[in-house]
């Protein structure tokens, strides 16, 4: 949402948000219109309900705006407010795990809001059949994939005093890398599990894991169960601004995720899939939730059975032997986010939709 903020800049979009300024950051170019008004949002409701009200009939007043934008289905309440009593039409931002929640849900105010909402911006064909389920009718539904800052992940050398840091002696082998939060969703244990079969295909093989989160000591115990301890490198939580230098050490990323809708936890997209094309790596991805969108098969990358490791094992092994298919699927990979996902692209889309939705005043 900051990223479509920001790309739709100061001229055609404000914000209103509880997060406060971080402190000794450079002031943005949005900044003059986000209104930070942490009581908008506050609880008990009455209190919410003062804030709320003073945040508004100030941006009303300023702004005079045309239509809102919500990011998440949770905040359908303002939407219906606003379209109740400021007579402006809304579109709320579909990302896959809340439509779950909402779907599951004894709350019916979310669904409600889904269905009485002007659009609804989903990321992927997947979280638009969600939404449908809900009840909103498909012509009401815009699929709006996330963009990619291309000039920030872009092929470059990687530096090896990371390489060395990361990987200390295993700093020659062929990497293969997975970045995110360490839950079981993401399948990093398909991929541990496929490492003794991948070993005998390719000898000098390392498994870089970038993340933290709960299911760590569950992967190093897998690791350890499985003889191949040695071959996994759990290198915790990296800045953002070294991501891009993280991408640069793989020679292919992979991501396995495999749906728990029970859990309402599901890869509605797949960011990270679009940063490794982008920095012109091959990607390998679960066959689940949206990530059939960020990967076109054959062409950027593969998919894969989220569920066998035999299959992770395979496709792996037919990447990291042959370096012909590796480069040729990350060069077109890199050209694919660069024509489409490109966040100005993404912002003329919202504009239109936008436009679409506004009502004379």
């Amino acid at each position: 949402m900051a990223s479509i903020a920001a790309a739709l800049g100061p001229t055609r979009v404000c914000c209103l948000t509880a997060v406060p300024r971080a402190p000794g950051t450079e002031r943005a170019s949005l900044e003059s219109r986000i209104y930070r008004r942490p009581l908008a949002f506050a609880s008990p409701t009455g209190l919410q309900a003062l804030g709320l009200g003073a945040a508004l009939a100030e941006i009303m007043a300023r702004e005079r705006p045309r239509v809102v934008q919500l990011a998440m289905a949770s905040e359908g309440y303002l939407g219906l407010l606003m379209k109740r009593w400021l007579r402006l039409p809304f579109v709320i931002y579909a990302h896959g795990n809340e439509i779950l929640e909402a779907m599951q849900s004894e709350w019916d105010k979310p669904r409600f809001a889904l269905r009485s909402a002007d659009r609804i911006l989903a990321n992927s064909r997947f979280t638009k059949d969600l939404v449908h389920k809900i009840g909103v009718e498909p012509d009401k539904i815009d699929i709006v994939h996330p963009g990619c800052d291309t000039d920030r992940f872009r092929p470059q050398e990687p530096r090896q005093g990371l390489r060395r840091a990361l990987l200390g002696g295993r700093d020659h082998d062929r990497i293969v890398l997975t970045i995110g939060n360490l839950v079981a969703r993401k399948g990093h244990d398909m991929v541990i599990r496929a490492l003794p079969r991948l070993c005998r295909t390719i000898p000098n093989v390392t498994y870089l894991i970038v993340g933290d989160g709960p299911y760590r000591t569950n992967l190093e115990r897998l690791a350890a169960a499985t003889g191949v301890a040695d071959r996994v490198v759990f290198a915790g939580r990296i800045p953002d601004d070294d991501l891009p230098d993280v991408y640069a050490l793989g020679d292919v990323f992979i991501m396995p995720s495999r749906e728990q809708a029970d859990l309402c936890d599901v890869e509605g997209f797949g960011l990270v899939f679009l940063e490794a094309n982008a920095c012109a790596k091959p990607v390998v991805g679960g066959r689940s939730g949206g990530i059939p969108d960020a990967i076109v098969e054959g062409q950027t990358g593969f998919l894969v059975d989220p569920h066998d490791p035999e299959a992770v094992a395979v496709t792996l092994a037919r990447v990291l032997g042959d370096r012909e298919l590796a480069q040729r699927l990350g060069q077109q990979g890199r050209e694919r986010v660069v024509g489409e996902f490109a966040w100005s692209r993404v912002a003329d889309r919202v504009q239109a939709i936008v436009d679409s939705v506004c009502r004379p005043r």
